[in-house]
């Protein structure tokens, strides 16, 4: 089922969309609800006993507004309805699973779905990931005014106040001041975002004909972030080129998008954002070819070569490693 969503007034980037409706705790309990089969509006205030039938209602309009709920009538009782999950809601319910994993390692202490400190992550992990915040920040340290001029569709109170939550929740670290002012780095919780950020973009590319393209904002920044947390055999080395083939735009051609990494003993010592024009090793691939093999661990698809593609291939499963370890 290929559904539309109304455009929000702020634009997301591949993921962010779907990420953001799990801001809300009620929105995961009621998925979650429906996991179980079709649910009348009485069963539904049963089992989550803690909102208003009015939120109730809301809630599950703006789930079937999303296309992840439809009504459908039921036997018994005249003009009883149920909703029930679509498709694409099925999809969604696997960005809650990745969510609350991520969300179990948060450095200020364990967040569970029912927590009110859901809505603070996750509309700053969105608005760092829509934003191009991520990105920018995963390249090197920044200040705020490095930043702002870096970004600069973003007013700097608007930045200020979206690094200030990212910190608060744990996203993002200070570094010691400097003249250029304070630094901000990502930490290794913000990396592990790159896992709910994935699935909800699949969700979206899979279920939504309106869903945001995959550009190389989104590879770049999911290579800059994941790769620090990959875990290599001892004794790799050598380079290796990690693209993907970027959605087409604007009636151009598809290009790729992707950074070379460096490998020696075992370790990442560099990762540059580059494209090699004729790299020694490589993988390759479309966004939705990425994605699987990142999510599933399925990278028979990835065009794989060159001098040694076992590289290849092991930083390819430190990917899915690094996030996916316990599915």
């Amino acid at each position: 089922m290929i559904i539309t969503i109304q455009v929000a007034q702020e634009a997301h980037r591949a993921g962010a969309r779907v990420l953001s409706i799990f801001a809300n705790p009620l929105n995961t309990k009621l998925l979650r609800a429906h996991a179980d089969g079709p649910q009348r509006l009485a069963n539904l205030q049963q089992r989550i006993d803690w909102s208003a039938e009015a939120t109730i209602r809301g809630a599950i309009g703006n789930l079937q507004q999303a296309g992840a709920l439809e009504k459908r009538r039921t036997e018994g009782a005249r003009n009883a309805v149920a909703t029930v999950l679509t498709p694409a809601g099925e999809a969604m319910l696997s960005v809650p699973d990745a969510l609350e994993r991520w969300l179990a390692e948060c450095p200020n202490g364990p967040i569970t779905v029912d927590d009110e400190r859901v809505k603070v992550a996750v509309k700053a992990l969105a608005g760092g990931w829509s934003s191009t915040l991520m990105r920018a920040l995963a390249l090197s340290p920044r200040s705020l005014t490095e930043l702002s001029s870096l970004i600069p569709e973003v007013s700097y109170p608007a930045l200020e106040r979206r690094i200030s939550w990212m910190r608060a929740s744990g996203q993002v670290a200070a570094l010691p001041k400097e003249a250029r002012g304070t630094p901000y780095v990502p930490t290794d919780w913000l990396r592990g975002a790159v896992a709910p950020l994935c699935v909800a973009g699949r969700c979206e590319r899979r279920h939504m004909d309106d869903a945001p393209p995959i550009t190389d904002v989104e590879v770049e920044a999911a290579l800059l972030l994941g790769l620090p947390l990959v875990q290599l055999p001892h004794g790799s080395h050598g380079r290796c080129l990690l693209a993907s083939r970027t959605d087409a735009a604007d009636g151009k051609d598809a290009s790729l998008a992707g950074t070379t990494v460096e490998v020696a003993g075992g370790e990442i010592v560099s990762v540059a954002v580059e494209i090699a024009p004729e790299p020694t090793t490589w993988a390759i691939g479309s966004s939705d070819i990425w994605l699987d093999a990142v999510i599933d661990g399925r990278i028979e698809n990835l065009r794989i070569g060159g001098a040694d593609p076992q590289l290849a291939c092991d930083l390819v499963h430190g990917l899915h490693l690094a996030f996916f370890t316990d599915l």
